[in-house]
């Protein structure tokens, strides 16, 4: 993995991926400035310390997109990207309220240019017909379509998956942006659960795993699995009655899965508020039934810890995966959380649970969030603090838990949005690109009422 002095991650959309070569000379901190861009000109970036831009990326400027939606009739807008083959990022755009029949898809190649190939011009629109309507009429959530995941799709284009009508639904798009005729109906599965998807994994068959919830909150959130077949048809085999239940905890979600190479699958749950969050893992078969004694070997981890707050994450890498995060013993119920010491956590385990080495500690604080990938020898960590937007940390460590001194400026990278007014905010989101770059998606949105603006997203690559 390339290393620069220093290293600086997003909030929104990021991409990772590992990079082999020689090491590079530090770097003088700079900003991206996100200017010449898709649209019109940007006024504002991303502030990256040390700057390690991609030059392939619009010159390291980035570019910055216009949301569709949100600029008019008070509607609130939703924006969901992924990572596609050959490194290119798909966005979505859709409304939560107003409910619409259809979202609008822009993909970008790994050079920050729209993909002329998809859509027209590297925008597409996709709609869902009004005949499909979930089997729970009566659930709440978004009226219309909304898509809350963008995945890579096996031989190019993508996976869109989300909720439509207050039901879980999944689409297919080809590399020239358009719904897949061949799966499902005309291109979409909307299945009998309620709610609505939040993950997604693809397998080289073709199967499809999905994941997510009923859109509750609160204490009254339950979690799911279910597998697709190629085609779009649930698969009633997998778990019971085509589903399995998952871990579920106060306001919780699933925010993770990943393969084993056996074929088990990896699922990381996140649940909490305010300064309270904690992390719950489950492996599955490729039935959908729970690996035998996993969840117990992980009680007994968490139990020994006795930590009472854990944000985290975890990556699969050869035979079993690793959890890397941080936590705290005391609890609190106010934001930003404490002032207590926090612990940062690297522990290995084996795809049946059971702890494979010792569990490193080293010195941390309490993040909101956590992104964990492996690049090189190292663990890249993307930290986010909480109750403040648009900010992002991005350190390596070693295996023993030490920071990486070749990467950014000492082991770490700072990233900053600059908020174009006191009403916006930044939401930002990491995705799995290729080797050796880390793509970040930012949505900036006011909060006024009503928004004097449509949200505007901003694309950059980094380069490790």
């Amino acid at each position: 993995m390339r290393r620069a002095p220093a290293l600086a991650l997003l909030t929104l959309a990021v991409l990772l991926a590992g990079w082999g070569g020689s090491r590079e000379p530090p770097r003088v901190a700079g900003v991206a400035d996100a200017s010449s861009v898709i649209g019109r000109p940007a006024s504002n970036g991303f502030v990256v310390r040390p700057n390690i831009s991609d030059p392939a990326c619009n010159g390291g400027r980035g570019v910055r997109l216009s949301s569709p939606f949100g600029a008019r009739d008070h509607e609130i807008p939703a924006t969901s990207s992924g990572a596609i083959a050959g490194g290119s990022t798909v966005i979505a755009f859709s409304s939560y309220s107003p409910g619409k029949g259809f979202a609008v898809l822009d993909a970008l190649t790994r050079r920050c240019a729209l993909d002329h190939e998809f859509g027209a011009d590297g925008a597409a629109t996709i709609t869902i017909p009004s005949s499909l309507r979930p089997a729970h009429p009566e659930a709440t959530g978004p009226e219309g379509l909304v898509i809350d995941v963008v995945a890579a799709r096996n031989g190019g284009g993508a996976i869109v998956a989300g909720s439509y009508r207050g039901g879980w639904v999944v689409g297919e798009v080809t590399s020239r942006g358009r719904l897949d005729p061949t799966f499902a109906r005309g291109g979409w599965s909307v299945l009998p659960f309620e709610g609505g998807v939040t993950a997604v994994l693809q397998e080289p068959s073709g199967r499809i795993i999905i994941a997510g919830n009923q859109h509750a909150s609160g204490c009254c959130t339950v979690n799911w699995a279910a597998a697709l077949s190629a085609r779009g048809r649930l698969e009633h085999a997998f778990g019971r009655a085509g589903r399995v239940e998952l871990p579920t905890g106060e306001s919780s979600g699933i925010e993770r899965m990943a393969f084993e190479p056996n074929g088990d699958i990896l699922v990381k749950v996140g649940h909490g508020n305010m300064g309270c969050w904690g992390t719950s893992l489950a492996m599955l078969t490729p039935s959908g039934q729970p690996v035998p004694l996993f969840a117990e070997r992980l009680s007994q981890f968490w139990q020994g810890l006795g930590l009472h707050a854990f944000v985290g994450d975890v990556y699969v890498e050869g035979e079993g995966f690793t959890l890397a995060g941080t936590g705290q013993k005391p609890c609190y119920d106010e934001p930003p959380g404490s002032k207590a010491p926090a612990t940062g956590l690297l522990a290995r385990f084996r795809p049946d649970g059971e702890l494979d080495g010792p569990t490193i500690r080293f010195p941390s604080r309490m993040y909101g969030t956590v992104n964990a990938f492996r690049d090189g020898g190292d663990t890249l960590l993307v930290e986010y603090p909480y109750s403040e937007t648009g900010q992002v940390t991005v350190t390596a460590r070693r295996a023993n838990g030490a920071l990486d001194p070749r990467f950014g400026s000492l082991g770490r990278v700072e990233i900053h949005i600059p908020e174009r007014s006191r009403e916006a905010r930044a939401t930002l989101e990491i995705l799995k690109a290729a080797p050796g770059e880390i793509s970040l998606v930012a949505t900036l949105s006011e909060y006024s009422e009503p928004p004097p603006e449509a949200p505007e997203v901003k694309l950059i690559r980094l380069r490790l």
